[in-house]
């Protein structure tokens, strides 16, 4: 249920931008451009446990965070940048008696994308992480840790009414972590699929309004 909301949001926001028309540009001076975003997102996480016993679980959950980045864009048509965002939230599942949890990531990732149009980027992303884990067996008997790992995914951009809508998928490989707790070893594996849609905001001079309009009217095709 939760992935298919997600799914049906992030196909809205696609549909957005293909009915937007000049509702906006994403296309600035060359010298580039700092955002500030805001979103809401779904967590899905996929953990293998090989001890104390072989068994997996995936909590789930919802949460939110706030990103910043700086992008660089080539004659309005290929974008290259950089972002760092931080996300909290709830993901649990309990299994034998044990609560697994996970309560926030980060991720410093580098952008490359394209503009089918002057205000819609579709773009890939990757770079590093780190989830932050919790696992109990009961009262007072907690482990808390923060892993690292390689997160990449894609997404997609719209600027609408000086505003940026965005959607985007961000796939999460954590390193493996072994602790004992309780006097019991525990060996786990964690993954993390995330689905975010959210707001960015420009911060600065925005060049939008003084670029020539006509390059777009006379190359609407990608070069």
């Amino acid at each position: 249920m939760l992935a298919g909301a997600f799914k049906r949001a992030a196909a809205a926001i696609v549909a957005l931008g293909l009915a937007a028309g000049s509702a906006g540009a994403q296309s600035f001076d060359g010298t580039g451009v700092v955002k500030f975003g805001v979103f809401g997102q779904g967590n899905w996480l996929d953990v293998d446990i090989s001890k104390p016993a072989l068994f997996s679980v995936s909590p789930s959950g919802f949460g939110g965070g706030v990103s910043a980045g700086y992008d660089l864009v080539s004659k309005g048509r290929w974008l290259l940048g950089g972002e760092i965002d931080g996300s909290f939230g709830d993901a649990r599942e309990k299994a034998f008696g044990i609560d697994y949890g996970f309560d926030y990531m980060l991720s410093l990732r580098a952008r490359f994308g394209v503009f089918p149009r002057p205000d819609w980027l579709i773009y890939g992303t990757a770079g590093v992480g780190w989830l932050g884990t919790e696992t109990q067996v009961g009262p007072g008997l907690k482990n808390m840790e923060t892993v690292f790992g390689f997160v990449g995914g894609a997404g997609t951009e719209i600027d609408w009414h000086h505003v940026i809508l965005f959607g985007e998928y961000l796939y999460g490989a954590f390193e493996d972590r072994s602790f004992t707790l309780a006097g019991v070893r525990h060996n786990y594996d964690p993954d993390a699929h995330i689905v975010r849609i959210g707001v960015k905001f420009k911060v600065g001079h925005d060049y939008e309004h003084e670029i020539d309009k006509g390059y777009y009217r006379r190359g609407d095709s990608l070069k």
